[in-house]
């Protein structure tokens, strides 16, 4: 039996001198809504979708429910039944979080995600609170984790995910001054070390903008347990977009010249927890 999951990765124009916050996020708006029109199952947008280029939104942040761009992707879950990851700057009991909220078929919400490794920027000069869980997720076709832009630089963030049953992870970011290279090795060392499936989104530049060193590479994509990239929007706006199977079979020789049998299995097995300590040392 497949248990078939439509997924997009929408690819926005990056906010600059040729790009204003409202080009941006009417592009992010109408491509959710082309995705919508195609059958997907869940959408997602990059890091800080409300706000690059907007600094009313950095100065005095409301919660998700309040913020407009909330309200369009809301209704456009609910037009197409899907579900929608929605990174946002939030502002929640006081305080400012870089949230990824989840959005069901009903433009409900279905949980959050607050990231937890904040940028030095996002630390000392935008006040943002860092978060402490990693949360996994049950939707109707599997179950999901969430981490965001600087997260993928830890290890450990993955593996926690991949610990806690997760069988995809979205992966929304910024991210503006890897190579397109570092960020394809990054997202596919993800998948491979956890088998499981990885979904990058980010911000991307219109067909008439040379891409040159120094802006962002894109790189919204999809990719498998293997670490095949399935799907990559490239530096260009668009999506990502390809249809994966969750009950494909994982099969591999457990520890290379074992008995055969699911490849996440054998991982999750073969873990030696008791000799982790070091990691938790300061």
């Amino acid at each position: 039996m497949a248990r078939l999951v439509r997924i997009a990765s929408i690819q926005p124009p990056a906010v600059g001198d040729r790009v204003s916050y409202q080009q941006m996020q009417d592009t992010a708006i109408s491509l959710v809504g082309q995705a919508g029109t195609m059958g997907t199952d869940v959408v997602c947008l990059p890091e800080y979708a409300n706000c690059m280029g907007d600094e009313s939104v950095w100065q005095q942040p409301g919660e998700a429910e309040q913020d407009p761009v909330f309200e369009k992707i809301a209704r456009l879950a609910s037009s197409y039944s899907m579900y929608v990851i929605l990174p946002l700057l939030e502002g929640r009991d006081g305080r400012r979080y870089n949230t990824s909220v989840i959005l069901d078929r009903t433009g409900e919400i279905l949980g959050r995600y607050d990231k937890t490794h904040l940028t030095a920027v996002e630390r000392e000069d935008q006040a943002v609170t860092a978060g402490d869980d990693y949360p996994v997720f049950d939707l109707d076709f599997g179950r999901i984790g969430i981490m965001t832009c600087y997260d993928g630089h830890f290890p450990e963030v993955a593996r926690l995910l991949g610990v806690g049953g997760a069988e995809i992870i979205f992966f929304p970011s910024l991210q503006r001054r890897l190579t397109a290279e570092h960020l394809e090795l990054q997202v596919r060392c993800r998948a491979i070390d956890n088998c499981l499936w990885v979904v990058r989104s980010s911000y991307g530049h219109d067909d008439d903008v040379p891409w040159m060193p120094g802006l962002a590479a894109g790189k919204s994509c999809i990719v498998d347990f293997e670490g095949t990239v399935l799907a990559d929007a490239g530096p260009r706006v668009g999506m990502a977009q390809y249809a994966i199977d969750l009950d494909r079979l994982r099969t591999k020789e457990r520890s290379f010249g074992g008995a055969l049998g699911d490849a996440r299995t054998f991982l999750l097995d073969d873990r030696r927890p008791s000799t982790y300590g070091a990691l938790l040392e300061e």
